[in-house]
């Protein structure tokens, strides 16, 4: 996965994932729970099998297991995976926390 290690933008984070109730599954809760420690922002999006956005995760992104993370970076660029995915987590979580440039975080106080 390539993830930039300094961005001017934070990325817009997207978490597909099923809807089990009070849980997500094991492996959305995993990303849910460092998301929510570091206070990044993200959208989560509930699938139902067969409808609009569970079509699109398996048939347009080719996506079997969930979570699906999309990641969209400065400059018109996205990155996606699906599942469990310790590594980039830990590295989306560091780019948001620490790797915007000093400019943005000097706007957004």
């Amino acid at each position: 996965m390539d993830l930039p290690r300094t961005t001017h933008v934070l990325p817009t984070i997207t978490i597909d994932g099923p809807h089990d109730g009070p849980h997500d599954g094991p492996n959305c809760d995993k990303a849910i729970q460092i998301f929510d420690g570091k206070g990044i922002a993200y959208t989560k999006v509930d699938l139902e099998p067969g409808d609009e956005n569970h079509r699109h995760v398996t048939e347009k992104l080719g996506y079997q297991q969930t979570p699906v993370i999309t990641v969209k970076l400065e400059g018109q660029r996205t990155v996606h995976w699906g599942g469990h995915r310790m590594d980039v987590l830990m590295a989306l979580g560091g780019l948001c926390a620490e790797g915007v440039a000093s400019d943005h975080k000097e706007a957004s106080r």
